[in-house]
């Protein structure tokens, strides 16, 4: 029994290392690079936006050519988004998605895109529930686009329509937009923008306001990751001793991990407490999830990892 507890106790100690924040994730594992990405918005009269998205993407490496670029996802603020539209005729087929939780623009583009390519694609959503109303006579909209987890942005320009602004945090005017710079962004930062007009600026209603989503925080995440995890190697154990097998699994049972994300990135209206989630198979993104599905716990170990545990089983 006492060795059975040393494998749990291994085992959650691992998990608890393995969800900490790397640090030393150098530019050189990126597989993507985003060498300009602008959002361009303007304003209808019911409060509602018209946003159009242009990203130039390159392509920093293909995996010897068994994973070339043939389609990505952009994360949008919200589920409440229509008229989406292919702006270039590089893109196939265009939609929302919303698998793995967040809201996105699944764009499918006509050709694979290889290592060194540099191409360029955008769109146009419709964007409802964005604005929030307050007591002083506001309308105040907070955005930040979608970031990408593994992939650096050389530059992000944001362009708002101008007309009838009462007020922003943009570093730039134009005559017809404020507009917002920022260069040189690192895989998973972000960067939002904010805008006030007077509520009689627009016909907005207040059932159409924007609604926070609910987040778990990062603690109770973990949290409840390593409650799982400590079920399963319970089960596992009560397997492997009715089963006769000996060493971590016996009997043939094994544990599964696997890492499935998505060229996705995460977007959000306001404070950004929206759930933000891969979008489901690919390469680059959000982090790991799925744990339990993909290979043998040898084909994704390190040889140390697998004989830490038989020799804890031994003792």
């Amino acid at each position: 029994m006492k060795n059975k507890i040393r494998v749990i106790l291994l085992v959650v100690s691992l998990l608890v290392l393995s969800l900490m924040p790397s640090f030393g994730n150098a530019a050189s594992d990126y597989l993507d690079e985003i060498e300009n990405y602008t959002v361009t918005i303007n304003v209808r009269q019911d409060g509602t936006l018209d946003m159009r998205y242009d990203i130039e993407w390159k392509v920093l490496s293909d995996k010897n050519g068994k994973e070339p670029v043939n389609w990505v996802t952009v994360g949008i603020p919200n589920k409440h988004v229509d008229q989406i539209q292919a702006l270039t005729d590089n893109i196939k087929t265009i939609g929302y998605s919303n698998s793995g939780g967040g809201d996105f623009v699944r764009v499918d583009f006509v050709q694979d895109y290889y290592q060194d390519a540099i191409f360029h694609f955008s769109f146009a959503i419709h964007q409802s529930y964005m604005y929030m109303l307050d007591e002083e006579g506001i309308c105040r909209y907070g955005f930040t686009p979608g970031w990408f987890e593994k992939i650096e942005v050389k530059e992000l320009h944001i362009l708002w329509n101008n007309e009838n602004v009462v007020s922003s945090d943009a570093t730039h005017k134009s005559e017809n937009y404020l507009e917002w710079y920022k260069t040189d962004m690192a895989a998973g930062e972000h960067f939002s923008v904010n805008v006030r007009y007077h509520i009689s600026t627009f016909d907005v209603d207040e059932k159409m306001q924007y609604s926070e989503k609910k987040s778990s925080s990062t603690g109770e995440i973990i949290a409840i990751v390593l409650l799982v995890v400590v079920i399963i190697l319970f089960i596992l154990i009560v397997i492997d001793d009715y089963s006769g097998g000996s060493g971590f699994g016996g009997g043939g049972t094994r544990v599964y991990y696997h890492s499935s994300c998505a060229r996705s990135s995460c977007a959000c209206a306001h404070s950004c407490a929206c759930a933000c989630a891969c979008a489901g198979g690919g390469r680059a993104g959000c982090s790991v999830k799925d744990f339990y599905k993909i290979d043998a716990l040898e084909k994704i170990c390190a040889p140390w990892y697998v004989r830490l545990f038989r020799k804890v089983l031994k003792r």
